[in-house]
């Protein structure tokens, strides 16, 4: 059994994903999707997200000075169309990972892998590069694969729902093998057949970088708690908290069945506006008048037919959530009622958060200058005063 529990000793001029993502703030927080056009709205609104470069380093560092724990990137190879043409346009999540982590301090940056369409030692050497890089502020985000039309492009197998889970268990098996085992070693499993295996560097952090999975299936939640450290959840009761209260202690209940600890992040989509009746029209234009809903259409037959994470009936009434975020919990209102919320999301259990908006650049200036101060207040999270970094101790064999 693989047990990687949190190291409670680290100290506070630890900036390690580990020491980071596990200890510290009682609520995390990250910006997720921004390697992709449009991020995470579906939206025709002349101010959603244009990627480019200048305005990601931008993002990035301001993600890192605030003080906030990670960036993480979607794993996208095509778009959804529509006249938005919804994440057509997106970066490669491990070179971004790579060239943003060299451009920031503090913040962790994950990459995000199909573990199909990449070979688990291509991601070991990959992910301890930028280990190394970013002195081990990485961590993995394992996604097992749900979008056929993307496998069709690399000529990839699309397997049963079930059987893709079996298959990721036995590559995350073999990526850890070689991001810890020193000598050479086999491998041999239904998908693997290796033999005089070596990887080297070994990554920094010990005894590997973090791994997180966003699975919502049965088969999907036994894989993220017998072998991830962080769940990323879809919450799937919006209006009684009670219903997503049970669904998280449910999680963190299978994974102490294994002997393990699991962390769970939620992805919020947040409208902060000076009044709620701000906040709630900007919503209603982005969303109904100027939503693209025949690419969220695209989007929800392709995701209810392949990952099992929602029902059809869910699905569709959570239209407007993909609309608005990818299917994200709201935080709609002024800056206190999203610190109230953010307090109630931390009460039933969720340890993480990761942030979209419209547009990031602005409405992550008004974040920084007007939500973290709030959560400073309420005690989810300490000010940020980074102490001097201390590099994680590099292993013998890379002196």
């Amino acid at each position: 059994m693989d047990s990687t529990a949190p190291d409670s000793t680290t100290s506070p001029g630890d900036t390690t994903a580990r020491a980071r993502l596990f200890g510290g703030n009682h609520m995390k927080l990250g910006v997720m999707a921004f390697n992709c056009s449009h991020g995470s709205t579906i939206t025709t609104v002349p101010e959603a997200w244009k990627l480019n470069w200048a305005d990601t380093i931008d993002i990035a560092q301001a993600v890192d000075r605030s003080g906030m724990e990670a960036l993480l990137p979607v794993g996208r190879w095509r778009g959804y169309g529509g006249p938005s043409d919804f994440n057509s346009t997106t970066f490669e999540s491990f070179t971004w990972a790579a060239a943003l982590g060299a451009l920031t301090k503090y913040v962790t940056v994950l990459a995000t892998c199909h573990v199909p369409l990449v070979h688990p030692l291509m991601v070991a050497k990959m992910a301890s590069t930028i280990d190394h890089v970013t002195n081990g502020r990485f961590a993995l985000n394992v996604v097992c694969g749900w979008f056929k039309n993307e496998f069709d492009m690399f000529g990839a197998q699309m397997r049963p729902h079930d059987d893709r889970y079996k298959y990721a268990a036995e590559w995350l098996e073999f990526l850890k093998r070689a991001w810890t085992d020193d000598k050479e070693f086999d491998f041999d499993s239904d998908s693997f057949h290796a033999r005089n295996v070596w990887s080297q560097p070994k990554p920094l952090q010990k005894p590997h970088p973090p791994v997180m999975n966003a699975g919502g299936s049965q088969a999907a939640q036994d894989f993220t708690t017998r072998h991830c450290d962080m769940n990323f959840v879809i919450l799937k009761d919006r209006t009684f908290l009670e219903g997503a209260q049970k669904q998280i202690a449910h999680l963190k209940t299978m994974a102490h069945s294994h002997g393990r600890e699991t962390r769970i992040w939620i992805h919020v989509y947040v409208v902060c506006r000076d009044t709620e009746k701000e906040a709630k029209d900007y919503l209603h234009r982005y969303v109904y008048e100027q939503g693209d809903w025949e690419a969220a259409g695209n989007l929800l037959r392709i995701f209810g037919m392949q990952t099992e994470t929602l029902d059809n009936k869910t699905l569709e009434s959570h239209k407007a959530h993909f609309i608005a975020g990818h299917g994200g919990y709201p935080l709609v209102g002024t800056a206190e009622q999203i610190a109230t919320e953010l307090c109630k999301l931390a009460d039933i259990g969720v340890d993480g958060c990761l942030i979209s908006w419209v547009d990031y650049k602005n409405e992550l200036k008004q974040w920084n200058a007007e939500v973290l101060p709030l959560l400073e207040q309420a005690g989810l999270r300490q000010p940020f005063r980074p102490a001097e970094k201390t590099k994680p101790k590099e292993p013998a064999h890379v002196k």
